[in-house]
Order: structure tokens, then sequence, then C-alpha cells
């Protein structure tokens, strides 16, 4: 064999020099990984296919986590939906559903993201704007009206995962289902989130105590929810590369699996209830590499250094989107095409679920026309193209298999930064993933601007016109009307419960946070009292106090 590769590799240099490749200017990834021409055997010499490959469903899971992935039942389709109100979110929901859509994920809007209620001063302008206000169980009532609970979803709420998941449950609980009997996953990570989306509540030692607790709940009392949606997506939306994002999110995690392993849990107890939340860039083969470099490295990291044993421990399940960081305003239905290529992506990579973003999602909440058109768009993909026959099609290429193990190295020395800052929440407390994202982004936006980087229409193929972009794309104008009268409900509630209840509920939820106390069963009791969430988020910061951005520049 080693012969063999001698031979070719001499063969390919005598071509590249007969041809002029060897002259030709050098092409590199994003992360500047070299990329020939052409790649051969040789270019993976000590290439092992059992132990580096291996079969679907069988570690190291490279080529897929499940043996047949979707082969026989296509990856979830599940578009980001949240608007105006609970109702008016829930007739989209219906829309969705009679489309072929059985998984939603909900989106928030910033109020309930950072723990006010609707009607606090501070949300002013914002309620319902760029998602969903969620303030009690009421509200979860009327989202899901009408449709059954124990479907799944995954609810995208980082630091206050906990108290959403509380109003999950005592809504279920409401109509007879009890909390083993709903699946889904929230994402419940508020790691990702103080590096790259502003949306923190507490500060980051108090909110990994919180998520902490929710993980060890869902463990505990949820066999089948995922208590934990890792958000590598907050990161590429904030800028990131390929690395960084599976770097950091995997750092995140770890910091997340330790500290529930000092509270007694066993590793495979809580490593098999692990989810992750990517996105893709339309750089389908890099992305692809980047899935299958992630699962590999998932794999090690849980047999070799944690000692997992149950396959499930060692399984990278993830979701992927389209980053709307590369949906551009310029002609936005060529959006659909960048869609499209991260979609295929997401599918080559291996992806368990997608919320293919609709053209129109960077710069406005998506129309009905446009969420079909994204929901088609999986749906062609999935069940048109005929990739689903086959698992993992791209595994075997040279070039595949090459930029996979890059990959693999790229993000390692990724994590390896971080653990060298002694870990996650200090290297977040210092700013360096800050930073380090940051630089990153600046770097591809001075390309986009000097036109090293083309963006179709953007900076290359300018179509020149005075079509202003609100007449380009249909822009969502909030419904002040329904705000009004989805404040008006929250006053009603908050006027008609047992206020005596809910203030005894908020009083020994404050005193548990200041013990080791889980806080899951407390929360679950003030949802079940109608207890809102700015009330909540709010017993919990007089504990804490709130969350202080370090900044970088």
């Amino acid at each position: 064999m080693d012969d063999e590769f001698e031979l070719i590799q001499r063969r390919k240099s005598e071509w590249s020099e007969e041809f002029g490749v060897a002259k030709s200017p050098k092409v590199t990834t994003d992360l500047e990984i070299d990329v020939d021409a052409v790649h051969a055997p040789a270019d993976l010499e000590g290439f092992d296919y059992l132990r580096d490959l291996g079969f679907p469903g069988a570690y190291p899971f490279t080529r897929g986590i499940y043996p047949e992935m979707s082969r026989h039942q296509p990856w979830r389709y599940a578009l980001f939906t949240g608007f105006d109100s609970p109702e008016k979110t829930n007739e989209r929901w219906k829309f969705l559903y009679k489309a072929g859509q059985r998984s939603f994920n909900i989106v928030y809007d910033l109020p309930t993201h950072m723990g006010l209620d609707s009607d606090d001063p501070m949300a002013e302008d914002e309620t319902g704007r760029l998602g969903i206000p969620i303030d009690t169980v009421r509200d979860w009532e009327a989202l899901w009206a009408d449709l059954p609970m124990d479907m799944h979803f995954n609810s995208n709420i980082e630091t206050g995962a906990a108290i959403i998941m509380a109003i999950h449950i005592a809504t279920a609980e409401r109509r007879g289902l009890s909390p083993d009997k709903l699946r889904g996953s929230i994402s419940n990570d508020p790691l990702c989130t103080a590096v790259s989306k502003g949306t923190t509540i507490f500060p980051i030692k108090h909110g990994v105590r919180l998520a902490t607790d929710l993980i060890e709940y869902g463990v505990r009392n949820m066999p089948k929810f995922y208590p934990v949606n890792l958000k590598g997506v907050n990161l590429s939306e904030g800028g990131s590369s390929m690395a960084q994002e599976i770097g950091f999110v995997f750092s995140n995690a770890l910091c997340l699996l330790d500290e529930s392993l000092r509270r007694g849990l066993d590793v495979d107890e809580v490593a098999s209830k692990f989810s992750f939340f990517c996105s893709n860039s339309h750089h389908l083969f890099e992305e692809t590499a980047k899935y299958r470099a992630a699962r590999r490295l998932w794999a090690k990291l849980m047999k070799e250094e944690y000692g997992a044993t149950k396959p499930a421990s060692m399984m990278f399940r993830f979701t992927a989107m389209a980053n709307p960081l590369y949906l551009y305003p310029e002609e936005p239905e060529l959006n659909l095409v960048r869609g499209a290529l991260a979609v295929l992506a997401g599918a080559l990579g291996g992806a368990q679920g997608m919320p293919n973003p609709g053209y129109d999602e960077a710069y406005a909440i998506p129309t009905e026309k446009s969420q079909r058109l994204a929901l088609g768009t999986m749906q062609i993909i999935a069940e048109e193209s005929n990739i689903t026959k086959t698992v993992d099609p791209l595994g075997g290429s040279y070039y595949m298999e090459v930029l996979t193990n890059k990959m693999e190295e790229k993000i390692r020395e990724k994590m390896e930064a971080v653990n060298r800052l002694g870990g996650a929440i200090k290297a977040i407390e210092r700013g360096f993933m800050q930073q380090d994202i940051l630089d990153y982004f600046c770097k591809i936006q001075d390309q986009i601007a000097s036109g090293q980087r083309v963006v179709v229409r953007k900076n290359k193929y300018r179509v020149e016109d005075d079509i202003p972009v609100e007449e380009r794309i249909a822009l969502h104008s909030t419904d002040k009307d329904e705000v009004s009268r989805h404040i008006r409900s929250l006053r009603k509630v908050k006027a008609e419960r047992d206020n005596g209840r809910v203030a005894e509920c908020l009083r020994k939820l404050r005193a548990a946070a200041v013990t080791d106390e889980n806080l899951m069963p407390g929360l679950i009791d003030a949802a079940k009292a109608n207890a809102s969430v700015g009330e909540m988020a709010g017993a919990l910061k007089e504990a804490w106090g709130a969350y202080k951005e370090t900044l970088v520049i």
C-alpha cells in the first residue's frame, strides 16, 4: 500500500507540473485549509476506514448516527414561527401543520428572552415584534390550542429556558399530560447566548446552575425530551467560522456536562440527552465536512475522555438551518437558492431536523408565502431529489475525507484554546470567544467589501434599480391592536389569579435560589399559580443579580 501511495503521489506531482497546475494561485477554504485542484488516495495516508469512518449508526458515527438515516423517513421539517401574539402564532402553526409540518420551532420576542413581561415599560414597542410574547400559562394554552402537545417542538430560548419549560409542563398537566409524555427540546444554553446573542439574563455561573437544574430535572423526569439544545447557531449568526461554531459549542457543552456530573449524574444519563442546533452557509462541501467531523469528534470525546458506554451518549444529534447572515436583501428571491444549498449541506451532513428560513427571514417576520416556499424547498430536496437513497453519499470522496480530517483538527484547536484559559466560563468572562468571532467576522466583511468574496447582486453582477428594500421584501408589520389585546389579557390574568399564592411561590423561589436546591419544582409551582415570566425571572434576579456583558472591540 505504501508503494501504491508513493506512486500515486509521484504521478500527481508529475501531472501538476505537466499541466501547469503547480503554478496556479493557491486555493483555500474559509478556515485556510489548502484545497488541491484534485485530491487522491495519497492525501489520506494513514487513513483507516473502520477506525475513521466505520458504518452509519456505529462508532465513531462519522457517516451518521442512525443506520439508515433519512432513507425511509425525512428529517423533521420545523420552520421557525412566532409573532404578534400566541393566538396569531397558533394560526400560522395550523397553516404549517396542514402543509405537512409536524414539528415546530418557537421564536420568542425580545422581552420574553430578557425575562420581561409584555406590560413592562421596558418592553414597550418590542412586544410581539420579533417573535411571540409569552407571559403566563394562559399564553401557552392559546399557542397550543387545538394542537397535540405531545408532538415534537423546539423552544428557542436560552437563559429563560427553565421558566418556559415550567410553563410548558404546567400547561401539559392541565391537559392531562405528565412530563414523561412530552417530546422535543429546548435551547437552555446560557453560554452560547453570552458569547453572541445579547439576551443573557443572569450572571453566567447562575445561568449555568439554572440550565443544569433543567438538565437534571429532564434526565430524571422526561425520557422523551432533550433538556439542552446547544446553540452553535447563535455563534454562527454572530459571525463565527465553522471551526469556532463547533469548537466553542462543544466547549460549552462540556461545561454543562461537567456540572451535571458534579451533581452525581452519570455520563450516559446526561450525554444521551444532549442535542445541538447549528447553522449552514451555502458552502456545500465544507459544511458537510463540518458535521461529519463534529460527529466523529463528539463520539471520541464521550467515549475516550468521559468513559461513556452507551451509543446514544456518543451521538452528535443536531438541527441545522441556513444561516440568515448569508441571506441578502439584494434580489431576495435568490435567497431561495442559497437556502436550498444550505438545506442540501444539512442533508448531506446528516441533520435530524431543519427549520429552513424564508427568503425574507433575515429582515422580517416571514410571510405565509415565504414559509410555504421554504418548507416546499426542504420537501423537494428530501422527497424528490433522491439524495436520501443512500447514507452519506459523499463518504469516501478523497476531497470530503481530507476536508473532514482538517475540519476536525481546526475544531480541536479552538477547544484547546478554550481549555488553556480554564474552560468555557472563564473564556467567555474574559471575552475570548467574543473577540475571536468578531475578528473572523470582520475579516469576512472586509473580503465582501473588497470584492474578494463574491456575493451575487451585492458586490458582483449588480443590477442597478431604484426599488427600495421595503418593496423588494414584504416586511411584516406588528399588529399593534393584537399586541394591545395581548397586554390587556395579561393584566386580566394578574388581576384575577390568587396573588397571595403567587407571592408565596415567588418567595420560595427566591429562597431556593441561594441554596443548592433544584429550582424546577418551584418554577413549575409558580407557573401553575399563573406567575409570569417577568415575575419568576425577577425573583431569581433578586437572588443572583443581572448579567453584565464583557465588552470587546
